[in-house]
């Protein structure tokens, strides 16, 4: 190294970055090592050190970005290095070729959120020449660099170097950008291109991205941030021609992702919102970004649309009813603003939760609905409606009001009575018989036929739906002078009449009048007179019932019953649904057509009048008939009481036994009613469903004596008869003498016949037909009444006229008569008994009958007249059974036959019942019938052939008794007193054509012969002969049948076998014995046990039953 060698240093000119020389200016001096400035062409004399090296410090301190050459020499040597250049850049220069000088403005700058903005463009950089550019110059040697100024609608919609809206920051960025270098920081700090001096200071104002609103919030406008001197300071403007600095953001801004509009009340299936007029609508405008947070200083326009009626048909903007109030509008805080026509609008922007709230109003509404819409202004084009709807209490919220409406679907007077609403006119399902009215922007109706209101089925409510005349008062009362429309919307200001469901009764009770009020003064009117009338129907109908009742009422019948004379206490009760009786409420009782008598025929006579008598609350009695006399005289109108009651008492004086039907009604709603039957029965008639006519003839009358007699029966109460007469409304029955001494051939058999001296008893008590009067009976018919007994000494029948006393007799059956009965028989005293069967065989002078069958019996007991006694009591006893010889019999011969003797009694009448008699020392005991008779049957099922005594006695009387020998006859035994027992064996049977007779007895044989066998064979309880077939000695069949040649062949024997065992003849042991022969001189035979032919028989050598043909 060459220490201490002096050096020269020398520079060039400096020039700018487009190559523009700069000498002539004290910024283009370069100073060295801090000294005083060298000039371009200026030398710098130094030397090197020590070490043979030299540092110098070059600066060039008020340079506005300049390149200068600078190069070194060795003093007196001519050795010159090479030049170097050296560049000092300045902040107010971006580092870009197209800048005039060099510099070193940053890129990019961060704001204290963290927002990265671009450096501004100079004019040379922008896409397209920009429209207007400025420069400023760093003193009077700069010419400055130019910048490109831009307007507002191409910085947002990025032409000719515009950023595109989205990369436009905010106000809120370029305050925030300013905030971070405040105070012309931005210029002497970062460079950036601006000044408050001369034409240059509009450079202070950069373009923002979103708009601001006006002061009064109805304009939006573009807005220009001071980034200079006051971040404060905001230009705006609604020029698209005004030219500002623009900074682009490095990433584009987050638009709005989502934008709410929420209206208070909001149904949620119809998106509808609703508030009352004079009320205000909250209402909220929420916006968020992508990642759902909120997004705060978004404006956001708020608009409204037309506004409609409920059938959608546009109000004129004109009217004031459609205004729309905005009130308490936040963030901004304004208080009031009027979107009056679909062309306004406001502006606001959200606040840090994203939101602006606000609230609706429509104070002039006539019930309109309102698209409410609100739209964010930050490029993301978001929008969202909702339909505000202000309602009015004059509309029901109706599909078929015109306005919209909140009238209250129901109210209530100060009684707790209540009301649901008024119908409009289209909601009734049919428009038949109305009138419509319009009061209030909607259209009612009125009916034309009130009276017949029930029957509409269009109507909401029938009368007992509507309201009392009494509650629509106390209504009226409540709010009065047209106070129902402001309270509750009611049309009443139309002056129209209201009707009332309860109708009012005229003096006279002829009739019901309707009541009417007018809601809008109070003015009532009471008619019968159809008049219109419009209708408010009650929230819950009036539910009431009516009962039509009587103490007099007959459960049997189902009638309230009194006899002719005599009166029917009525009850009519009206009640709510709880039962509790209505006081005041209007009824009507009618009567049905004609009355009607027992056999359904109509009485259209004056007997059928009868006559009502109001008693609680009391009022004039009325003829209650079926007929006009110049006034309705089968309806009757009434009010109840305060126990809910109108009480009668109904009379029939002319009745000849009637039942008429009576009905209540409410006349308010005719479909409710309570019907009854009455009856005012007759004496002359019978209380029968057999009588014409409805009665109450006692069924029974005592003489004076005691006798009781029952009531004489109609014609159809009797099973047949001998004739009629027609008396007293009813048909009675005449019968012969012949028929009442037949058991069931007339109303009572002889023991309930009344003697002749019963008849004239009866009539000493009640003379000259008071029969008629006092029991009802049809005695001033003039006919004769039949006594059952006979005439003393004549035997005369006897007869009686229970109207004159005249009594007659006569000695035909024949003759016909009135009849009437004894409730209980007349006492006879027996005279006789009897027993008797229709098996008698007189030849035996028993009763007889087969074995095995039931023998019929009969007891009769009659008096000394002959006439049967009833009620008798008698006992049937029994004695020992014996065979026809004579001996008592008990058991046979074996086991089988045990009991043998035994009977068996059964009852037939008048009771039935059993009696086994085993042995003489058993007693039946019975009593006769209503006929003096009682029968029976009789068997002995194991009776061998055997007779016994019966015998009856009078129980109270056993000197009158009678017996009857009764027999049970057995086939085994042949019916000749020759036998042991009672038999009924067939004494001959036809075989081959030919009459075989039985065999004989032993006891039948001739006398002066000898027997076969002495005793004879025992067979069936009987002895039978034995015969030999031929033999000169003994007995055979030539001594039997008187030849031989009369007995049967061996094939008649043959054929005898097939019957023999239903005639009861004797098998055996033995053959029977035939006349045919075979070898050997021996003759046939056959055992009919068998059929087994013997032809070995010796003809006086083997015995045999010998049977003859006749």
């Amino acid at each position: 190294p060459a220490a201490d060698t002096p050096v020269i240093f020398t520079r060039g000119d400096s020039v700018g970055r487009a190559n523009q020389e700069v000498n002539s200016s004290a910024a283009a001096d370069i100073q060295i090592n801090h000294s005083d400035g060298r000039s371009s062409g200026a030398n710098y004399y130094t030397a090197t050190g020590a070490d043979g090296t030299l540092t110098l410090n070059i600066s060039q301190d008020s340079g506005a970005g300049f390149k200068t050459p600078l190069a070194a020499a060795i003093e007196h040597n001519g050795v010159t290095s090479a030049p170097l250049p050296v560049i000092f850049t300045v902040v107010t220069s971006p580092d870009t070729p197209k800048a005039n000088y060099w510099g070193h403005m940053a890129e990019t700058l961060t704001d204290s959120s963290g927002e990265v903005y671009k450096r501004p463009l100079l004019a040379s950089e922008f896409s397209a020449t920009p429209g207007k550019s400025l420069t400023i110059a760093n003193g009077y040697y700069d010419k400055g660099e130019t910048w490109g100024m831009i307007t507002v609608d191409k910085a947002w919609n990025g032409a000719g170097g515009g950023c595109g809206r989205n990369y436009l920051p905010t106000v809120s960025n370029l305050q925030t950008l300013y905030s971070t270098w405040p105070d012309n920081a931005m210029r002497s700090r970062n460079g950036w291109p601006m000044t408050s001096s001369g034409n240059n200071n509009v450079s202070r104002y950069w373009w923002a991205g979103d708009y601001v609103m006006s002061s009064d919030g109805a304009q939006s406008l573009y807005a220009a941030v001071n980034l200079f001197n006051d971040g404060n300071d905001v230009k705006t403007t609604t020029s698209t021609t005004t030219y500002y600095m623009q900074t682009c953001l490095t990433s584009p801004r987050s638009a709005a992702a989502s934008l709410t509009l929420t209206l208070a009340g909001q149904d949620a299936a119809t998106g509808l919102a609703k508030a009352k007029k004079g009320e205000q609508m909250a209402a909220t405008v929420t916006v968020k970004d992508a990642a759902g947070q909120p997004m705060k200083n978004v404006m956001v326009k708020i608009s409204r649309g037309s506004s409609y009626n409920r059938v959608n048909s546009a109000t004129s903007s004109s009217s004031v009813t459609d205004d729309i109030t905005l009130r308490n509008v936040m963030p901004s805080g304004l208080a009031t603003y009027l979107l009056d026509t679909s062309a306004k609008y406001l502006y606001a922007q959200t606040d840090a939760q994203g939101q602006v709230t606000f609230t609706l109003a429509q104070d002039s509404t006539a019930g309109l609905k309102t698209t409410i819409s609100a739209a964010t202004m930050d490029g993301s084009n978001l929008t969202d409606s909702k339909d505000a709807i202000f309602t009015v209490i004059t509309s029901p919220d109706s599909n078929k009001a015109s306005y919209w409406g909140h009238m209250p679907e129901t109210f209530t007077n100060s009684k707790g009575v209540e009301f649901a609403r008024p119908l409009l006119r289209a909601e009734l399902s049919s428009t038949t018989d109305t009138t419509s009215f319009l009061s209030n922007n909607e259209l009612w109706y009125t009916w034309n036929r009130y009276p017949n209101l029930y029957q509409d089925s269009a109507s909401p409510c029938d009368r007992l739906g509507l309201p009392t005349l009494d509650d629509l008062k106390t209504l009226y009362n409540d709010y009065p002078n047209g106070g129902l429309t402001a309270a509750f919307g009611l049309p009443v200001d139309a002056g129209k009449y209201w009707g009332a469901g309860d109708s009012k009764v005229n003096d006279t009770h002829s009739t019901n009048n309707f009541q009417y009020i007018r809601l809008n003064n109070g003015v009532t009117q009471v008619t019968n007179t159809n008049t219109s009338t419009a209708q408010l129907c009650l929230a819950k109908r009036r539910v009431l019932a009516i009962a039509l009742t009587s103490s007099a009422m007959n459960a049997e019948k189902s009638a309230a019953l009194a006899k002719k004379g005599d009166k029917i206490p009525l009850t009519v009760t009206v009640t709510d649904g709880a039962g509790t009786p209505q006081p005041n409420v209007p009824i009507r009782l009618g009567r049905g057509n004609y009355s009607q008598n027992r056999a359904g025929g109509s009485d259209s006579t004056n007997n059928s009048d009868m006559l009502l008598t109001p008693i609680a609350p009391p009022a004039d009695a009325k003829v209650f008939a079926y007929h006009s006399s110049g006034e309705q005289l089968w309806y009757w109108y009434g009010t109840t009481d305060e126990s809910g009651r109108v009480q009668f008492e109904l009379t029939q004086d002319n009745t000849p036994g009637l039942k008429t039907a009576l009905q209540a009604m409410l006349p308010d709603n005719p479909p409710t009613v309570s019907n009854m039957d009455v009856i005012f029965t007759v004496i002359t008639s019978p209380d029968s469903d057999k009588a014409k006519m409805w009665g109450h003839m006692p069924e029974t009358a005592v003489n004076s004596a005691g006798v009781k007699f029952h009531r004489p029966l109609l014609a159809a109460e009797m099973t047949s008869n001998s004739g009629t007469y027609y008396h007293n409304n009813e048909t009675w029955p005449l019968v012969t003498i012949a028929n009442t001494q037949k058991a069931g051939a007339t109303a009572c058999d002889a023991a309930y016949q009344p003697l002749f001296n019963d008849l004239q008893t009866l009539y000493s008590d009640h003379p000259d037909s008071a029969l008629n009067t006092a029991f009802g009976w049809p005695v001033a018919a003039g006919k004769s009444w039949l006594a059952v007994d006979q005439e003393p000494g004549t035997g005369y029948y006897q007869y009686l006229r229970l109207d004159t006393g005249a009594k007659g007799h006569t000695s035909s059956t024949s003759v016909s008569g009135a009849q009437v009965c004894l409730v209980e028989p007349h006492t006879s005293t027996p005279a006789s008994i009897t027993l008797t069967s229709t098996a008698m065989d007189s030849a035996k002078n028993a009763a007889v009958v087969e074995k095995g069958s039931a023998m019929p019996l009969t007891v009769t007991v009659k008096d000394s007249s002959g006439n049967p006694v009833a009620n008798v009591g008698f006992t049937l006893s029994r004695g020992d059974s014996k065979n026809r010889a004579g001996m008592v019999i008990t058991d046979g011969d074996v086991a089988a036959d045990a009991g043998a003797d035994d009977l068996m009694l059964k009852e037939l009448t008048p009771a039935s019942a059993s009696q086994s008699m085993t042995t003489t020392g058993i007693v039946f005991t019975g009593t006769t019938g209503s006929d003096g008779t009682a029968t029976f049957t009789l068997n002995q099922d194991k009776s061998l052939g055997l007779k016994t005594p019966l015998t009856v006695k009078v129980t109270d009387n056993t000197t009158l008794h009678a017996s009857l020998d009764v027999i049970f006859m057995v086939l085994t035994s042949p019916d000749t007193d020759k036998a042991l027992f009672w038999g009924n064996m067939s004494d001959t049977t036809s075989v081959n054509g030919k009459t075989l007779h039985r065999p004989w007895l032993q006891a039948e044989m001739l006398s002066g012969v000898t027997p076969v066998f002495t005793n004879g064979v025992h067979a069936n309880n009987e002895y039978w002969a034995m015969a030999h077939t031929v033999d000169n000695t003994k007995w055979d069949i030539a001594k039997q049948c008187g030849s031989l040649s009369k007995a049967p062949d061996n094939n008649d024997l043959l054929t005898l076998y097939h019957s023999i065992s239903s005639l009861g003849w004797p098998t055996l042991g033995y053959p029977y014995l035939s006349k045919s022969t075979s070898s050997g001189g021996m003759y046939c035979g056959v055992d009919e046990n068998t059929k087994s032919q013997n032809c070995a028989i010796k003809p006086a050598g083997t015995a045999g039953y010998a049977t003859c043909v006749e």
